[in-house]
């Protein structure tokens, strides 16, 4: 009769100990998930700051009073004014009839 009980007890302490490595498998893993997650989380902050960084170069680049500042003083532009214009009127017959 104790023979017939040493297999099963056997067959069920290696299955216990198989799941034992499983558990330490998916707790590393879970682990490492989670810490992948936070390098991620830290890159994408990084990310967003550079963006609203460069988002508001852009801004500044993009004024028209500073494009307008540039071309006055490295380009030498002047605003000119317009010149009045002469209308005149050519009323030709044929065109009303």
């Amino acid at each position: 009769m104790k023979n017939f009980y040493l297999p099963i007890i056997f067959f069920q302490l290696v299955i216990i100990t198989y799941l034992s490595f499983i558990i330490v498998d998916v707790r590393w893993e879970i682990r490492s998930g989670f810490k992948s997650q936070e390098i991620l989380t830290t890159q994408n902050e990084e990310l967003e700051n550079l963006y609203y960084q460069l988002l508001t170069e852009e801004f500044f680049l993009n004024s028209p009073a500073r494009i307008e500042q540039k071309a006055r003083e490295d380009l030498g532009m002047v605003k000119v004014r317009p010149r009045k214009i002469k209308w005149r009127f050519i009323i030709k017959i044929g065109d009303y009839f």
